[in-house]
């Protein structure tokens, strides 16, 4: 009986150190620096038509540790050329809100608060995270989600949006990105 107590004492706080030892999604985002290239695949509202296009990231920490700045950068056709959206964002010291500023030229600078969560971690290399705010979409009041999953070195982020207040409303698809780290 004794030993059993302990194999069971020996379980439960290796469950709790592991998950003592979860990072905060501030610590997932300050581990994706670096360079990153693939596609973002995203539905156009006007014809509900999903279209690909290829797309670069760099992901810098700042000097104070807790800055980040992404720079992505993607040809929106002969009309548009290439388009560079920085968004530069700052989390809270428990380092599970952040609130970001997005730059992109011939638009209002944007700048939104997000809560993050971690929802699965097994390395610094293998984990899944949701970033959730409410804001416009569409040009609806919505209630938006990037759930973003890393797996070695391929990062994949899916936003969902759905009507703001509607819980029971199902996510609906806005856009993907899946990058693979650059040497």
């Amino acid at each position: 009986m004794f030993h059993r107590f302990v194999a069971t004492a020996a379980i439960l706080l290796a469950c709790a150190t592991a998950w003592a030892q979860a990072p905060v999604p501030a610590e997932l985002d300050r581990a994706l620096a670096g360079r990153w290239q693939g596609h973002l695949e995203y539905r156009d509202y006007q014809n509900d038509r999903r279209f690909r296009i290829p797309v670069q990231t760099e992901v810098r920490v700042g000097s104070d540790g807790a800055t980040l700045t992404r720079e992505s950068r993607f040809d929106d056709g002969p009309a548009r050329g290439t388009v560079l959206i920085t968004s530069v964002g700052l989390y809270d010291e428990a380092g599970g809100q952040i609130t970001t500023a997005s730059f992109r030229r011939g638009r209002a600078v944007e700048t939104i608060t997000e809560e993050a969560r971690v929802l699965e971690h097994t390395s610094p290399t293998q984990w899944t995270a949701t970033w959730q705010r409410r804001g416009l979409d569409g040009g609806k009041d919505s209630e938006i989600r990037v759930t973003v999953t890393r797996r070695g070195n391929e990062l994949r982020s899916v936003k969902e949006v759905r009507s703001a207040g509607a819980e029971a409303e199902a996510w609906a698809f806005r856009n993907e990105t899946v990058l693979t780290r650059l040497p």
